[in-house]
């Protein structure tokens, strides 16, 4: 698997509702580590080998990332989440 594999189907993670692209950094910056770490256990599940440093500033180099503020859910059922 390459990383163009990966790019055609990206984990979407949904934050609380934010004013703008400030307040929602302000939210990654919370979660970033939660989802640093979701992600390098897929990929590869020794943790020692990690990078230390998995906050924003790391984050932000390692991931392509975008935001997004309006997802519409088509399905009937409701959505079904999992804590990370």
């Amino acid at each position: 698997m390459t990383l163009d594999d990966l790019s055609l189907e990206p984990t979407i993670y949904l934050l609380p509702e934010c004013e703008g692209k400030e307040e929602a950094i302000e939210c990654l910056r919370e979660v970033c580590t939660e989802i640093f770490e979701e992600q390098l256990d897929g990929w590869y599940r020794v943790p020692s080998t990690w990078p230390a440093e998995r906050d924003l500033h790391a984050f932000l180099i390692w991931f392509e990332w975008g935001l997004h503020s309006m997802i519409i859910d088509l399905g009937d059922d409701p959505i079904e989440h999992e804590e990370i």
